[in-house]
This record gives structure tokens, C-alpha cells and sequence, in this order.
């Protein structure tokens, strides 16, 4: 039986990774150092933005392509609709070629079966890497506070910017490739520096926190929230269109202001103005597009009056 676990988690030694990282507490590293018995099989993606991210190999068998019926998804064009499998042989893991029309190489060797190794790197098409790894729960549980301190916001639990632009990038190239939906959300907290300024800072984290927990159990799980900047978020719509975006940028605007945040300074009212846009409105399908005309009309929301949702103009 598959597994649908998510990715979650991180690959330590990647260069490209320890500039994105931040510091794991000190209780968490003492307790990484102390020698256990390795019962964990996890593979890391080593590959451009996805570097840090890991399945837990806790399921039989594992479908990975572009189809969405697989257990990994991979949104890369040289990957297969049903690429490759791995399926668990015994106290390891078995890596197949399914008929993939890119091939599936271990250390630059393509195959068609092999036992996984640990350490063992493998590639689906010309760039999509994965390494293999034979660990311990604590280094797992390292690593997946690891790569979340690299992708969100320290204060919100949102994905950070960085995660955000890459995110869209793929999102965007994905829709143009396949002639599908993306939609974005962009939303600012009103009067936000009115609140700093009346309450204090710590009353304005506050605010920050709230609103994004509120914003997080209005979506899906398949939906990329973010902080874009200061008081002002996002969130990419994979699937749904202008319309069904403006009813999300609603919903979520009412979710924001259901009732005010307490904080030690007082309760503190919160509304926000949306900006909604879809690859529709675009000329040119790009994120830079995308993004400008969300951001449009969102200032428009603000101009009409704010606590409001615009998706056109």
C-alpha cells in the first residue's frame, strides 16, 4: 500500500542548502548527537529549488511523475507521466524504470531495477535528483525543522518570499506547458503600521500571527501561502480561475476579520484588501505579470475603501 505522506524535510551537506538554513535549538542538536540505531529510509531532493526536501520512506511502494495519481509528483517536463517506482525489497528499497522516456540513472548509470545503497544518488530525466539515505529518527526530525527553517517566515509559519518566487515560477511554466489554471491572491493587513504605532510591535507580531493561522485553515493543502513582505501575503491557486479565486480572496478576507486579536496591549480589529489575478488577465503568461496585476488591484481595493475584494481593473 502507497504512502501519501508529503514531503517534508531537508539534505544538511548541500552547500547550496546551509546558506538558506537557520539554527536548530541547541536541546534538538544534543539530542541529534547521541548514537542511535539507524531505522529510517528517506530520499532528499537535491535539485534546484526543491534542495532539502524529503519523502519518508514509510509505505511499500511509491509511484514518482508527472501524473497526478503518483504518490510523488514531480512538475518537470523530462519527467514521465508514471516515470519511475520504488517499492520496499525486503529491509531496503528497490529503484524501477517505468519504460520512462528519459531514463532513470544511479550515479550516472541508467537502470532499470536496482537495490537502493545509502548515499546512493539517482536521476530522473536531465534533472530531477534525488538522493537515498538510511537514518535515524532524531537526524530525520533534524532535518525536516531544517528545511521548514529554510522555506518559511520565523514569525508566521508562512512560506517565505524566496519559497514564494520559485514556487510561482514552477506553477507558471507548469500552466503554460500544460494549458492550465494558476491564480493568485495578494492581501494587505489594513492600517497595519496604525496598529505598530498605537499598540507596539509585539502587538503587531501578534496581529501577523493570527491573521496567518486564520488564513491557513481557509486553504488547501496544495495551496502555496506566503509572507510577500512586512503586512502584505500571497497565495498561489493551482487549479482554480479567476472567478474561484475571488470567492478564495473573499472567504479568506473574512476569515482575517472574524473577530479581533487579542493581545496584551488590548484587541486589536483587523481587516485586509485583496488583489485577485489569474493567467487569464495576463498578455504574457509570466509571474512578473501575474504578480503586477495582482498587486494593481489590490491598491485599488485599498483606494475603494479597503476590506474589500478586487479581480478586475
Amino acid at each position: 500500500m502507497a504512502s501519501d505522506k508529503p514531503f517534508i524535510s531537508v539534505f544538511p551537506d548541500d552547500s547550496d542548502l546551509e546558506d538558506r538554513t537557520a539554527v536548530v535549538h541547541l536541546a534538538d542538536l544534543r539530542r541529534s548527537s547521541m548514537p542511535t540505531r539507524p531505522d529510517r529510509h528517506v530520499l532528499v531532493r537535491m535539485d534546484a529549488s526543491h534542495v532539502g526536501q524529503v519523502l519518508s520512506l514509510e509505505g511499500d511502494e511509491y509511484l514518482l511523475g508527472r501524473h497526478p495519481s503518483c504518490q510523488v509528483v514531480l512538475t518537470d517536463d523530462g519527467v514521465s507521466r508514471k516515470h519511475a517506482r520504488i517499492r520496499r525489497d525486503g529491509d531496503g528499497f528497490v529503484l524501477e524504470d517505468l519504460q520512462s522516456a528519459n531514463g532513470t540513472f544511479v550515479h550516472g548509470k541508467r537502470i532499470e531495477h536496482q537495490l537502493l545503497a545509502d548515499g546512493d544518488v539517482f536521476q530522473l530525466g536531465p534533472t530531477v535528483l534525488f538522493r537515498y539515505t538510511f537514518t535515524d529518527s532524531s537526524q530525520e526530525r533534524m532535518l525536516q525543522q531544517l528545511y521548514e527553517a529554510s522555506v518559511k517566515d520565523a514569525l508566521t509559519g508562512a512560506y517565505n518570499r524566496e519559497h514564494f518566487d520559485e514556487r510561482l515560477k514552477m506553477e507558471v511554466a507548469y500552466a503554460r506547458r500544460h494549458d492550465t489554471i494558476v491564480s493568485l491572491v495578494m492581501f494587505d493587513l489594513d492600517h497595519f503600521k496604525q496598529v505598530n504605532d498605537a499598540y507596539g510591535h509585539p502587538a503587531g507580531d501578534l496581529v501577523l500571527i493570527e491573521t496567518s493561522r486564520r488564513v491557513a485553515s481557509g486553504l488547501r493543502t496544495e495551496d502555496v501561502f506566503a509572507r510577500y513582505g512586512g503586512e502584505e501575503f500571497a497565495v498561489i491557486l493551482r487549479g482554480i480561475d479567476l472567478a474561484g479565486a475571488a470567492a478564495v480572496g473573499d472567504r479568506l478576507r473574512l476569515h482575517i476579520a472574524a473577530g479581533p486579536v487579542p493581545t496584551d496591549a488590548g484587541a486589536v480589529a483587523v481587516s485586509a484588501s485583496v488583489g485577485v489575478a489569474s493567467l487569464s488577465c495576463c498578455d504574457e503568461p509570466a509571474t512578473t505579470t501575474l504578480v503586477a496585476i495582482a498587486d494593481r488591484r489590490l491598491y485599488l481595493a485599498k483606494r475603494g475603501g479597503r476590506n474589500r475584494v478586487i479581480s478586475t481593473g
